[in-house]
């Protein structure tokens, strides 16, 4: 009986995420996720209290993801010493598959570029994720391949710089203007390793 109640709710939090991520969230009714989902609109107050609390919790569900990734990462740069470039490649890759092109997150944060514009809650948590807690994140482990013989030493702030703005394009470029699509994740993957290498000819130490 509980594992019914958390699909359905889990259901609930999936559909929302998909309308608001495609519609905007003023745009969707609980009437709305109602008849997606096959559900009476007293089913979704029975897990949430209105159409604000199940945004308010995607945002806890997305904040959550994001601040883990960061945590997960600092435990594995304490143990590696060095680092070629074939797996930074990989990493930069893994961000941009795993974590931007993830269905979830991907929507997710969809919804807050519509949103932003009205909604400043969404708007703070949009400025917050992909530009300033991402920048003090890049900076950190960039401060650590810098600090391992990896990257050149130099202008850390203009390194990062250098290296997440063209992300952030490709991220708006490929990833939000449209479907995810095979062809698009094949480009926008063939442009980020484009990207990538050209950055590492400019800042990666001399062996």
């Amino acid at each position: 009986m509980n594992n019914n109640k958390q699909d359905t709710k889990n259901r609930i939090l999936e559909v929302s995420l998909d309308l608001f991520s495609r519609r905007g969230y003023s745009s969707v009714s609980i009437r709305d996720i109602c008849g997606e989902v096959g559900i009476k609109e007293s089913t979704v107050y029975y897990h949430f209290k209105n159409k604000q609390d199940i945004f308010d919790v995607l945002c806890e569900s997305f904040t959550a993801v994001t601040y883990a990734m960061p945590e997960e990462f600092a435990v594995q740069m304490a143990q590696v010493t060095s680092v070629q470039a074939e797996e930074f490649i990989f990493v930069c890759q893994s961000f941009l598959n795993d974590y931007l092109m993830d269905p979830k997150v991907n929507r997710f944060i969809r919804m807050l570029i519509l949103e932003q514009g009205t909604n400043p809650e969404a708007a703070a948590l949009y400025h917050r994720v992909l530009f300033d807690e991402a920048l003090a994140g890049q900076k950190l482990i960039f401060e650590w391949l810098v600090g391992i013989g990896f990257l050149k030493a130099g202008d850390l702030t203009g390194m990062v710089m250098d290296y997440y703005a063209p992300v952030v394009y490709l991220f708006h470029r490929y990833l939000v203007a449209d479907e995810l699509t095979e062809v698009i994740r094949a480009e926008a993957n063939q442009k980020l390793i484009e990207h990538v290498q050209h950055f590492l000819a400019q800042y990666r130490a001399v062996e």
